[in-house]
């Protein structure tokens, strides 16, 4: 039997609203001024941060660490996406007029270690995010083709293939049974051979895929924006199963176990839990308005940030909403689970942790400059300024 809870009615029912408290400012361990604005999500690998600045002359690449900046690096253009990290390398993806760049740069020492460069204007690389993904580096272009790099050993001179599109955006794309998966804006899904590119398989559905898919053993799981959720082999393409909601579904599926959790958009503002075996529907639980990102795991409490301007702590068993907090403001981050709490940006100005169980509010930063989106790494969630700093927050 399904299971369905809603919150439509907020207003007349009780609900478990978590207790108000004194909200404490962030515990700030250090903070670093790189001059420039800082408008794109930061980077951390092994305690490093990577960030890059809306300058587009002289250095607009850093590195910092325990509150030092490690190195600086000219792109000679500008960035309009954050930088990638894999290998050992960042690679960011930057323009000059009809030039276009991809480059690599040794994480340790921000030494170049290669580039990529075309002339031709839908080439460029710098307004869609790149994905490093099992030893291969993915650029998708304005002309939305899909570009593959092999981004280790010599220098390479050319890219390993390119998917050339139809002029549809395109999803991020996974990896899965040496597959690369992608949904597109044409109402299509694609599997390609990951070392040459080749179309190993395609689906065509009756509707555009935005969301990243998401993979379960050997099963591809994505949504599409008449709101149906699809699942194919990776290998095959073969049709699973699917399953309907009400409204559009614009963000990545959440796997935990046997599970795909799913947020539907403006229509339904709902949170489906479907088996990722069958597609059966689980728990349905409707919010009182939708989601504008996908939910995350604390332990068994499915977090998740509704646009009305509350964050919920979900049953992952059964839906049953176990708290609801005000974030008073707009959530305008997915929220990250981090050393027991759920961390999120609210409004411009605002980063806000809440205890993941009880949904307690524990710390606020707020700057008079907006902030991206938080990173966590270890002991510490780095956060970057409009006014070019970094700073780092931790317990």
């Amino acid at each position: 039997m399904r299971i369905v809870h809603s919150l439509i009615a907020a207003a007349t029912i009780s609900l478990p609203i978590a207790a108000s408290a004194a909200i404490s400012a962030a515990p700030i361990q250090w903070t670093v001024d790189v001059h420039e604005p800082i408008y794109n999500i930061p980077r951390v690998a092994d305690g490093t941060i990577y960030v890059d600045t809306a300058q587009a002359k002289g250095p607009n690449v850093f590195a910092v660490k325990d509150g030092k900046v490690l190195w600086r690096f000219a792109t000679e253009g500008a960035i309009q996406k954050p930088v990638s990290l894999g290998g050992g390398q960042v690679f960011v993806a930057s323009d000059i007029g009809d030039i276009h760049f991809m480059r690599a740069i040794d994480a340790k020492t921000g030494a170049l270690i290669w580039d990529y460069t075309r002339h031709e204007p839908p080439e460029c690389m710098c307004s869609h995010v790149s994905h490093y993904i099992q030893h291969l580096l993915f650029a998708q272009t304005d002309g939305h083709s899909l570009y593959a790099f092999y981004p280790v050993g010599k220098i390479p001179d050319h890219r390993l293939w390119a998917f050339v599109g139809d002029g549809a955006k395109l999803t991020p794309p996974v990896i899965a049974d040496s597959t690369v998966i992608f949904g597109s804006a044409d109402h299509k899904v694609y599997g390609l051979v990951d070392n040459t590119g080749k179309i190993r398989w395609q689906q065509k559905t009756g509707y555009a895929f935005v969301a990243q898919p998401a993979v379960w053993e050997h099963t591809v799981i994505l949504g599409n924006r008449g709101g149906t959720v699809h699942a194919y082999s990776t290998t095959t393409g073969k049709p699973l199963w699917s399953f309907t909601t009400n409204g559009p579904i614009d963000t990545a599926a959440l796997i935990w176990h046997d599970r795909a959790f799913i947020a539907s958009g403006a229509g339904d503002r709902g949170v489906y839990a479907l088996s990722a075996k069958t597609g059966k529907q689980i728990w349905y639980t409707q919010m009182a308005d939708y989601t504008a990102y996908p939910p995350v795991m604390a332990r068994k409490t499915l977090i998740v940030a509704s646009r009305d301007g509350h964050l919920l702590g979900l049953a992952a068993k059964t839906g049953k909403v176990l708290w609801r907090s005000n974030l008073h403001g707009v959530p305008l981050s997915r929220p990250v689970f981090w050393q027991g709490d759920a961390v999120l940006k609210v409004n411009d100005h605002k980063v806000m942790a809440f205890n993941a169980q009880s949904g307690s509010p524990v710390w606020t930063y707020h700057s008079k400059d907006v902030v991206t989106s938080p990173v966590p790494e270890g002991d510490r969630v780095y956060v970057g300024t409009s006014g070019g700093k970094i700073v780092a927050i931790g317990h």
